[in-house]
């Protein structure tokens, strides 16, 4: 796990590969849990090559909705009082809490299946909608991993150093089973089946 976080904090350097890098990381780490021959550091940059135009346009367009909702949330906090400040609060954290889960299964998404970006994107949110008790609590323990990093910076260095391997192999256990319900493929027993064609989204 260790290597693996050094390959994607390196790669995530310049920011705007930061959905490659994170790609890629996922894409190593289900061919480990798969019980594929996995050299990581040949598959992370295989994958990361492959997914490249993709996930970076991907994260351009998730980078920029995430600052807009990031301010409504700013603004309407500074609003404490009256109904109207409740109500677009509540609404503001609805939307967040939405994109969050979006933006956890969009990455996933993309190391798992061939699609163009819209269908990846519009896939990940139905995927977060439809198993909305698993994507809430990846959104509370990201949410709770943010706040930690924030507040003592150690543990922010840390998660840098061996976090980010570690927490895409828990989260890539439960994608995995989430994915399982929309391509059998993915099933255990056809281990071959990922190296053997592209996985498209069963309609």
């Amino acid at each position: 796990m260790f290597m693996l976080s050094f390959f994607w904090l390196v790669t995530s350097l310049p920011i705007f590969t930061i959905g490659a890098s994170t790609t890629a990381a996922y894409d190593c780490v289900f061919r480990i849990i798969r019980a594929r021959d996995t050299n990581v550091f040949k598959d992370y940059f295989r994958a990361f090559k492959s997914n490249f135009k993709q996930a970076t346009a991907i994260f351009l367009i998730m980078l920029p909705i995430g600052a807009v909702i990031a301010l409504d949330l700013y603004y309407w906090a500074q609003k404490a009082e009256g109904d109207m400040a409740f109500i677009m609060n509540a609404l503001s954290i609805g939307i967040a809490v939405m994109y969050l889960m979006t933006l956890l299964y969009v990455f996933p998404v993309q190391a798992i299946f061939e699609n163009p970006v819209k269908k990846t994107l519009s896939t990940a949110f139905f995927m977060a909608i439809q198993n909305l008790p698993n994507s809430l609590l990846l959104v509370v323990i990201s949410v709770a991993i943010s706040y930690v990093c924030y507040k003592y910076p150690i543990a922010a260095y840390a998660f840098l150093i061996v976090g980010t391997g570690t927490f895409t192999f828990i989260y890539a256990v439960r994608f995995l089973v989430i994915f399982r319900k929309y391509n059998d493929a993915l099933m255990p027993d056809r281990p071959e089946a990922i190296d053997s064609q592209p996985l498209e989204k069963e309609e």
